[in-house]
């Protein structure tokens, strides 16, 4: 198949329509690529990131499968966001990334683009006849495959007149040579395509066109450092997803910025000697020496795999200099296991309904925490913040299950009634207190669709929340410093702030109502409001149950 625009002005149409086929037909592949490999890439990505080699071989395994540097940074991001991964581990699989990225330039520099009809014939197929889901994905990678030779051969089609172009050539010959503006060009192009593959899928095309050897240049000082600007490009679309995300997702972006930039600043001292290098490794592997689209590919792999070869062994002092440029501190989370919890004291009971006791402690003080951030995001909300509060919200549920765990397992010994009525107790206020962390997640995704909806209280009813919330905070954490010291008298009396809270809920209806029908709010922010007020009120009930477990009186829950 041999295609070739005849005149500049087709060029640049067929130049657009292949960089769109081409840019289409990877992520079409990579989409289905994922599709067809289910969680498994993820579920690698999580688990398999013990040693640094380690981290660096799945990096490049993921990324050579999906085709994307960008969306292995990006799915990182989100893990470390998550607090599934930590920023340290997430460093060896950007290495490894950078180096599975080039597979995508080594497979277009190779000249079969004469299969690109018969696989998009066949992937079409495959994608809509498929009787199962994992058939139709592989037909969606063939078909990818298809539309990203396609497009390759549309771009090197439309290279062909830049050849009799005199302005190309004389700007070849006056500045194509020149380090600084190709390595300019690579980071712009690249920014702007979000996708390394695609500015080195141009590079490839124009070299295989003989548009960058015209007026004698050497194509090859002409292509690596937009090859070198392309890698620092690609970084944008980690950047973009780590806005607003927490302090450790944020230097995953900045990792990938700076072992790309540190890269391009090691190799720019010596790239006079790398044309001659990438000939030979190419020969070495079989290339004919006017290959130059093979050549290309070569450089990009071998900037990436000797990166990572001198910057692995200095892991730990690349992560302390990512920290440094990007400075914060980071929320600690609190430990999601049990501190206080074992078995081996269950012998002495008193002791270990003690060690439970200050368990529960732990927890409820983690669910007052989660209430304050929650009624906070009324002010100011953000991702960080929010994906904090949701890991919270899970490090809550999972005490609960293990301490209700440990007092079953507990019940199982000869316990006195006194200490018996202090188990029950137990069980009694980790399930109201789990529920006080279910409402703080509420109030929060309250708190997110008034600002998503951008819906506005009125000042009388940012004046009440704050007084009904500030009242409940109150409560709540009186009744956590008498179940903590053990003091009836203290739980009894900020039990009396129940009727208070309850009487501020029910004027405050009657006020916000009221409001609503001399239209001074909205009905949207009106219902939000309301809801707001019924989740603090049931937090009030919640703490008042928790006082009757200090008191004693288990027959009023």
């Amino acid at each position: 198949m041999t295609i070739q625009a005849n005149n500049m002005w087709f060029g640049v149409l067929a130049l657009i329509g292949g960089l769109g086929l081409f840019i289409f037909g990877m992520f079409f592949m990579s989409e289905g690529l994922q599709l067809a490999a289910g969680d498994r890439l993820r579920k690698m990505l999580e688990r398999l990131t013990k040693t640094r080699v380690r981290g660096v071989m799945v990096g490049a395994g993921v990324t050579a499968v999906i085709q994307s540097s960008s969306a292995t940074t990006v799915m990182l991001v989100g893990f470390v966001n998550a607090g599934l991964m930590t920023f340290t581990q997430s460093v060896a699989i950007i290495f490894g990334a950078n180096i599975g990225t080039t597979v995508t330039a080594q497979i277009v520099a190779f000249k079969v683009q004469t299969l690109a009809f018969p696989l998009i014939g066949l992937g079409l197929i495959l994608h809509l006849a498929g009787y199962k889901e994992k058939i139709r994905y592989i037909g969606q990678v063939i078909l990818g495959f298809g539309f990203l030779f396609l497009g390759m051969e549309l771009m090197k089609a439309a290279m062909y007149p830049l050849e009799n172009s005199g302005v190309f050539e004389n700007w070849i010959v006056s500045y194509g040579t020149n380090v600084f503006i190709g390595l300019l060009l690579g980071i712009i192009i690249t920014s702007i395509l979000q996708s390394s593959s695609a500015t080195t899928g141009i590079v490839i095309a124009m070299a295989a066109a003989g548009a960058l050897s015209i007026g004698g240049a050497d194509p090859l000082k002409v292509a690596i450092p937009i090859i070198l600007g392309c890698n620092i490009g690609t970084c944008i679309t980690a950047f973009i997803a780590s806005i607003g995300a927490s302090l450790p997702a944020q230097r995953v972006a900045v990792a990938h910025y700076l072992f790309n930039i540190i890269g391009t600043l090691i190799f720019l001292p010596f790239i006079g000697y790398f044309p001659d290098i990438v000939r030979s490794i190419s020969d070495f592997f079989g290339a004919s020496p006017d290959n130059i689209a093979r050549q290309v590919a070569w450089f990009h792999t071998l900037f990436n795999v000797t990166m990572t070869i001198v910057l692995l062994p200095f892991l730990g002092y690349f992560v302390k200099l990512v920290k440094i440029m990007k400075r914060g501190k980071e929320k600690e989370m609190p430990a999601r296991d049990p501190l206080y919890l074992d078995p081996k004291i269950f012998p002495n009971p008193g002791m270990a309904l003690e060690m439970a006791g200050k368990e529960v402690t732990r927890m409820s003080r983690l669910t007052l925490d989660m209430l304050k951030t929650s009624i906070g995001f009324f002010i100011k909300i953000d991702r960080a913040n929010k994906k904090a509060l949701l890991e919270e919200e899970s490090i809550v549920d999972g005490l609960a299950n293990s301490i209700i765990t440990y007092l079953t397992r507990l019940s199982e010994e000869t316990l006195t009634d006194e200490q018996s009525e202090q188990l029950v107790g137990l069980m009694h206020a980790v399930n109201d207190i789990e529920r006080i962390g279910d409402r703080a997640e509420n109030i929060m995704y309250l708190a997110a669709a008034k600002r998503e909806n951008d819906k506005k209280f009125g000042e009388a009813a940012k004046e009440e929340l704050k007084q009904i919330s500030e009242k409940v905070f109150e409560m709540y954490e009186g009744i956590i410093s008498s179940f903590e010291n053990e003091d009836a008298e203290m739980a009894v009396r900020y039990q009396s702030f129940e009727h208070e809270i309850d009487e501020m809920a029910s004027r405050f209806r009657n006020n916000h109502i009221k409001r609503q029908s001399g239209r001074e709010c909205d009905l949207g922010a009106g219902v939000l409001f309301l809801d707001t007020l019924t989740n603090l009120e049931r937090v009030g009930d919640l703490a008042n149950n928790v006082g009757h477990v200090v008191t004693g009186a288990l027959e009023r829950l």
